[in-house]
């Protein structure tokens, strides 16, 4: 090698390159299919229909791939994680395999000194994401930041770097308009949506990394140097344009929140509405730029459709990829980069090489590397503050389209064997690079990362308990009044502000319906929006949900642990559960159980019929009429069923029973001294009250039953069933039982009491841990 490790800056870095498809295998290790499984099995897409099942089997074969990494000298790993590895579906069930898998890698390379560079996303994404419009979908963004924080939330500590996505170009631009690589399509309004969103999907990263307590974040970019290939004026446009969308489209939406005005000439049409207002989300500040540069185009205008461009060949030298070697280009973008975009932050080249037929004695490669470590001394002598360098790659692999023909590695792999030979250009490189390493550190600051934790708030009309959820449990509780709009969401701040981070996520629950993102709170008599939610917390994710939408996610999860069994199975079996909570209302919701998730059903259950069951029951019923007359369905004696079942109605069904008893004008009594009366037995009218109160809802819920048949069982919930345990015994599930025909069916169901402490936070997490899986 011309140069060696003296010849650079003290805290310059060398570093070798791979990727995590392109290696490891991926039919190994529970990982999920990817859209690259897919198009590499479609014939015509790859050369001799080669794929990624086995590759370099790198997943069983690391800890020797690393050793050649400590070996060689090199002061860092650039490697990638895989989407689907992590999350076999892009979203909900995590591989605990894969994350064991990158956990084990992340240690083994600290064991030997080396750097973690980690890329998020290397072109892999899992086919289930790619059912849902890939990169043309919005949502997206959040899939891949809900991802960032599951694998960093693992290994983000041990990084030393990270970068969200490797060459958004051949992300969006070579894989939806050129049809190179997957997806393969060739659709300019398809290409348009990908390239926006995988530059909002970097910057959600980006910051849900930065939620995370990480530092040392960067955004990579390939780039290719065009030029035209006359001295033409059109020549001249077309190669701007072609530097417009391969290079400047990038570097502008990231570092000046911006896209070059020809390049929107011609996508603007098909960008997605309201692409402006993304630029803030996209140019989240990172700490670093990451150039990979292989290669310059001459360019021609052609008499195509925009862009109206075609490739010329060149005359310098080519690589097997047949890639013109033009090392002064690197210098020309490490210094348009800094002048143009990043200033005085760090650029590191990021990947950097040459494809050879040469399995041992690859000289062609090491004056490749002798050619553009001289571009990079040129750079730096212009004052570019380069901060290191990697090549691609450590091991010949997985060439994407073109298979395992074209070799790029350091060290050969017989792929028939996976047998890893260092090349000539292997031993070059590690002579340079002996004499010591940089004194920079490995990984993260100690303590800067930190678990990411979830807010959880269960609002009445005048107290609001909002939960602090870490690792999917509560932690604390803080107990607030709910006051005014501002006073509320002035609580949501101050305990984000008492814990020092943003919340990944905020579920708010409370009484009232729920509108557009609002939830109309009508015991607090107030408005309050995901939005308003959203700016107090700084959560990414924000929910706003009925309090019996959280009553019903209550026993998402509950175990026999958590329940009184009144019939049927000790432990409540899976399946879809009916949930019945009387409590300020009545509520009844149910969660329906298909293709192994539940899903929300909240009704109006208060408002379903309720008639008298006896004769004395009429008279009651119609002494009611004159406590609460428009509860009454027409001209029936059938009432509303919350205004005797709930702990509002329990008043009113005691003031009618003294009505109907002779009493001329029956005194308001609480729900709390009433049912006290009634276990006491000091007061007749007290233990008819409770009486009817059981019975009815014990109908009322078998009657639902019936309709609903919850295999997963029936659920009494809230806190009038908490605090008097005693009223639900015999009476109440005969009256669950007694369904005439039906009564042997009713009496095979499973049925239940909660005895959940904080149901209303339960069931605001167990909705908030759905949400974010889904």
């Amino acid at each position: 090698m011309k140069y060696n490790r003296t010849d650079f800056p003290k805290d310059f870095l060398f570093g070798v390159a791979t990727s995590a498809y392109q290696i490891e295998g991926h039919a190994q290790g529970g990982a999920g299919q990817t859209h690259w499984d897919t198009f590499a099995r479609t014939p015509g897409n790859v050369v001799r229909n080669e794929n990624g099942d086995l590759a370099c089997d790198h997943l069983n074969r690391f800890p020797q791939d690393l050793d050649l990494v400590r070996d060689g000298g090199f002061d860092c790993y650039r490697f990638s994680t895989s989407w689907a590895r992590v999350l076999p579906e892009g979203r909900g069930q995590v591989n605990e395999a894969g994350l064991d898998y990158y956990d084990r890698l992340a240690d083994a390379l600290l064991e030997r000194g080396i750097r973690p560079c980690a890329t998020l996303y290397h072109w892999e994404l899992p086919s289930f994401l790619a059912d849902l419009g890939g990169w043309r979908n919005r949502d997206i963004a959040g899939w891949f930041a809900d991802f960032t924080e599951v694998i960093m939330g693992r290994i983000g500590d041990r990084m030393y770097s990270v970068a969200p996505i490797n060459e958004p170009w051949c992300v969006s631009w070579l894989s939806h308009f050129e049809g190179h690589h997957a997806p393969g399509l060739r659709d300019i309004r398809a290409t348009a949506r990908a390239m926006h969103h995988v530059l909002l999907a970097h910057g959600s990263a980006i910051d849900a990394m930065r939620g995370l307590g990480m530092s040392n974040l960067g955004a990579v970019f390939n780039l290719e140097w065009a030029e035209p290939a006359d001295d033409s004026p059109e020549a001249r446009r077309a190669a701007d344009l072609y530097d417009g969308i391969y290079n400047r489209f990038f570097l502008g939406g990231v570092f000046n929140k911006a896209y070059p005005d020809n390049v929107r000439e011609g996508l603007e049409p098909y960008l997605p509405a309201g692409w402006q207002d993304d630029f803030d989300i996209i140019g989240t500040p990172v700490d670093w730029c990451g150039l990979n540069y292989y290669t310059r185009k001459l360019i021609a205008p052609s008499e195509t459709t925009w862009p109206s461009l075609q490739e010329i060949a060149g005359p310098l030298p080519k690589t097997q990829m047949g890639w013109e070697i033009e090392p002064a280009a690197l210098t020309r973008f490490l210094t348009r980069t800094k002048q143009d975009y990043t200033g005085d932050l760090p650029i590191l080249v990021t990947e950097n090489g040459m494809a050879s037929p040469e399995r041992q004695q690859d000289s062609d490669r090491i004056d490749y590397l002798n050619q553009h470590l001289s571009a990079v001394q040129d750079a730096l002598a212009q004052g570019v503050p380069i901060k290191g360098y990697f090549i691609w790659s450590l091991l010949d692999n997985y060439e994407w389209a073109l298979g395992y023909e074209k070799r790029f590695g350091l060290v050969d792999v017989d792929f028939q064997t996976m047998e890893r030979t260092p090349k000539a250009s292997y031993t070059a490189v590690q002579k340079a690079l002996t004499g010591g390493t940089v004194s920079l550190p490995l990984a993260q600051p100690a303590g800067a990362m930190h678990d990411h934790w979830n807010l959880v708030a269960d609002i009445g009309g005048t107290n609001t308990r909002l939960g602090v959820i870490t690792n999917g449990e509560l932690t604390d509780l803080h107990k607030y009044p709910t006051g005014k709009l501002p006073e509320l969401l002035e609580a949501f701040h101050s305990l984000r502000d008492e814990i020092g981070t943003d919340p990944r996520a905020v579920v708010a629950a409370g009484a009232g319906p729920v509108r557009n993102g609002t939830i109309r709170l009508t015991n607090a008599q107030l408005d309050l929006s995901e939005d308003d939610i959203a700016q107090a917390t700084g959560a990414r994710h924000t929910f706003v949900i009925n309090d019996f939408t959280a009553a019903a996610w209550s026993v998402a999860e509950i175990s026999h642990d958590n329940v009184e069994v009144l019939q049927g199975a000790k432990h409540p079996p899976t399946g879809t559960r009916l949930v019945v909570g009387p409590g300020t209302g009545l509520g009844v919701g149910s969660l329906l159980y298909s293709n192994g998730r539940y899903h929300t059903v909240s009704g109006e259950g208060g408002h379903i019929g309720l008639s008298p069951r006896s004769q004395d029951e009429v008279e009651i019923f119609n002494a009611a009429r004159l406590v609460a007359p428009e509860c009454f369905f027409d001209d029936t004696l059938t009432l509303e069923a919350e205004m005797f079942l709930s702990g509002t109605g329990l008043p009113i069904l005691y003031q009618a029973i003294e009505l109907a008893g002779g009493r001329a004008k029956a005194e308001p009594r609480t729900a709390r001294d009433i049912l006290q009366d009634a276990r006491d037995g000091t007061d007749a009218h007290a233990v008819k009250a409770a009486h009817m109160f059981t019975t009815h809802l014990g109908a009322v819920m078998g009657d639902l039953a019936i309709v609903m048949m919850p295999a997963g069982g029936v659920f009494l919930v809230g806190g009038v069933a908490e605090k008097n345990r005693w009223l639900f015994k015999d009476a109440f599930r005969d009256a669950f039982n007694a369904g005439g025909r039906f009564s042997e069916l009713r009496r095979s169901m499973n049925l239940y009491v909660s005895e959940q402490d904080e149901f209303g936070i339960v069931g605001a997490n167990n909705f908030c841990k759905n949400a974010l899986r889904r």
